[in-house]
């Protein structure tokens, strides 16, 4: 598989970080696998599982409210900014939803400041993610978060069945499709979750196929955003078809 990735980044600007693992076999390739990029929105995953984790063991409430406050304002994507008003209040389920579908960052600011930045960090840690957690400046490889959606996939994580298939239809409902799901046939069945910032554009996520499933997370540095967009599309396209040749007789 390697040879495949090398393949389709080659002659590509910038800088390229991605980590693949057939979730049959465990086998696992990738390039520049422990490169640092900023996380971006992909830290949202992680969030959400650090607060379903906690509403699994009734510390939490999915249907319990958060008042928003103005410390929690963040520009970007999402739809919260549009209408929300200081002392608004807002079920978990809801901005749970918000985080992972429209990837709104409010909402990711107000789960973050409700169970604390070092309730995420040692949840990280617990999956072998990253030896630390800043909310502003979150350092992670594509090894790191392939571990993340392993976990959420095997059920490592932590979380019940009820949570994770709630956290995996928001990662399939999610509205930015441009990267990972853009050249994959309709018979493919993507949670994903992008992460943009600066001249950074990422893409994780899991693709479950008829006949051969897997985890890819794809980062990059150093491109326009529609070259980023059709890089991390082709390899996810070239390593669904890899994939696929492996289920074929011969």
């Amino acid at each position: 598989m390697t040879a495949v990735l090398e393949r389709v980044v080659s002659g590509l600007p910038g800088t390229i970080g991605v980590y693949v693992t057939d979730l049959a076999t465990g086998r696992s390739a990738g390039l520049h696998p422990m490169a640092e990029f900023y996380a971006a929105s992909t830290i949202k995953v992680p969030i959400a599982m650090a607060v379903l984790w906690l509403a699994d063991r009734r510390r939490i409430s999915l249907d319990q409210t958060i008042a928003y406050q103005p410390e929690d304002y963040q520009a970007g994507t999402g739809i919260l900014q549009a209408t929300i008003q200081p002392g608004d209040e807002v079920s978990v389920r809801r901005l749970l939803e918000l985080t992972i579908t429209v990837s709104d960052n409010i909402a990711r600011n107000m789960l973050e400041r409700f169970i604390g930045s070092g309730t995420i960090r040692n949840y990280m840690l617990s999956l072998g993610v990253a030896p630390a957690y800043d909310p502003l400046e979150t350092p992670v490889t594509p090894y790191g978060m392939n571990q993340v959606l392993i976990a959420l996939d095997s059920g490592r994580s932590g979380l019940s069945p009820a949570s994770t298939r709630m956290l995996l239809r928001w990662m399939e409902e999610a509205v930015f499709r441009r990267r990972i799901p853009r050249y994959l046939p309709e018979s493919a069945v993507v949670a994903t979750k992008i992460g943009s910032r600066d001249d950074e554009f990422h893409d994780v996520g899991l693709v479950y196929a008829p006949d051969r499933s897997f985890a890819i997370s794809v980062f990059t540095k150093g491109m326009t955003e529609a070259q980023a967009e059709e890089a991390i599309a082709r390899i996810a396209e070239a390593v669904y078809w890899y994939m696929d040749s492996l289920t074929r007789p011969g």
